[in-house]
């Protein structure tokens, strides 16, 4: 006895894994190939600041003249970056709010998507739940109408009837259970799951439909407008920095000048400075150009903020929506359908009713059972994409 059963537990493979909502959530972030590409973005933009913080190093030049005195050494330390140091570091200090904003914005993506294929598994197993309830019911209806046969109560064709439902009902399960293994792999894509065995999300479907109403975020915080806003604001610094920048602010020159024939062991000290020298351009182009740039996301920002209160009303209105339609389904068109179909398998055992209205009752349940996990379904990518909006995980 105890060897055909670890076979047949050997042919099953490994356990699948179970996962929560928030277990699956952290995975995703950990294993997902985006998070790194946010990660990295962000890192490059810090990178971005330190570089726009530096200090130019100074120019060395040596020079060996036949005329005395022979040998020269100069150094020569720009001084422009005083002018414009400080905006190109709050330049960079905004990409650096863009880059996060951008980061938040791809994870939040990561985790919609986890959400979604969760959810999505969950409702594959309710619907296989269903199926197979339903095959419950369908099997009690065709035992009933087999011995209402033999008892001489109905026609051979109405029993028959009855069967055919408990057959069709078993066809349905096999097509829920493929349905089953296919959400389950899109599971194991979103959570990056590197195992033969995919893991099963563990949770309810209805989970947060009652909670809905204390969701409320500003439009401002959404990721992409914050994006937006912080590139006008860059753009607005460069301009800044190119202004000043054309500000011609000379470079200090120092060095020193020996071996002189005339002057044997002496070493003469050279200071000077170096202005540039605007005269073929004065930098009017590039702050054109800035300008020009700054001006587009200014009016970019705008646009932005303007389709982030409509996202924003819009996804409102479908998480609450489909909320309310969830929460009617669960609570009362599905206990109704139930009870229905209580009431006419009673009925048609105690020789009440035909069986067309059982049939009817049993497919009117299954209607509105699947129209509740579609509901419950909704929902669930309603809050998802209304928590990725405002780059929220959970």
């Amino acid at each position: 006895m105890l060897i055909p059963l670890l076979a047949a537990l050997a042919l099953q493979g490994p356990a699948p894994t179970p996962l929560t909502l928030s277990a699956a959530i952290r995975h995703g972030v950990a294993a997902r190939g985006r998070v790194g590409e946010a990660r990295a973005g962000l890192a490059e933009a810090r990178a971005g600041r330190r570089f726009a913080g530096q200090v130019p190093n100074p120019t060395v030049s040596y020079q060996h003249t036949a005329d005395p005195p022979r040998q020269h050494l100069l150094f020569d330390q720009p001084f422009s970056w005083l002018a414009t140091r400080g905006s190109a570091r709050a330049a960079a200090s905004a990409a650096i709010r863009r880059a996060r904003a951008d980061s938040i914005f791809l994870v939040a993506g990561v985790v919609q998507e986890v959400r979604g294929a969760f959810y999505g598994g969950l409702a594959a197993r309710e619907i296989e739940r269903l199926v197979q309830e339903e095959l419950a019911a369908a099997d009690t209806l065709a035992l009933i109408a087999r011995r209402r046969l033999e008892a001489g109560d109905i026609s051979r064709f109405e029993s028959e009837q009855a069967a055919q439902e408990s057959r069709r009902s078993r066809q349905l399960l096999s097509l829920a259970r493929e349905e089953t293994r296919s959400a389950d792999a899109a599971f194991a894509r979103a959570v990056g799951w590197g195992d033969a065995a995919p893991p099963v999300p563990s949770g309810a479907l209805d989970q947060g439909v009652d909670l809905v109403t204390g969701m409320e975020f500003s439009p401002d915080s959404i990721p992409e407008v914050v994006s937006a806003v912080a590139d006008s604001a860059a753009l607005a610094l460069e301009w800044k920095t190119v202004r000043r920048g054309r500000l011609p602010i000379p470079s200090v020159v120092a060095g020193a000048d020996w071996d002189d024939p005339g002057a044997p062991g002496k070493t003469l000290s050279v200071i000077g400075f170096a202005m540039p020298l605007p005269l073929w351009n004065t930098g009017g182009a590039e702050a054109a150009l800035a300008q020009a740039r700054a001006d587009r996301g200014a009016a970019l920002a705008r646009e932005a903020r303007l389709e982030g209160l409509r996202a924003w009303t819009e996804a409102r209105a479908r998480l609450e929506e489909s909320a309310r339609r969830a929460r009617f389904a669960r609570d009362s068109l599905v206990p109704a359908a139930r009870a229905l179909r209580e009431q006419a398998l009673v009925a048609y055992r105690a020789g009440e009713t035909d069986v067309l209205a059982v049939l009817d009752a049993l497919r009117g349940e299954r209607e509105i059972v699947r129209s509740e996990i579609e509901s419950l379904s909704g929902f669930q990518t309603a809050l998802a994409a209304w928590l990725a909006l405002f780059g929220r995980m959970e």
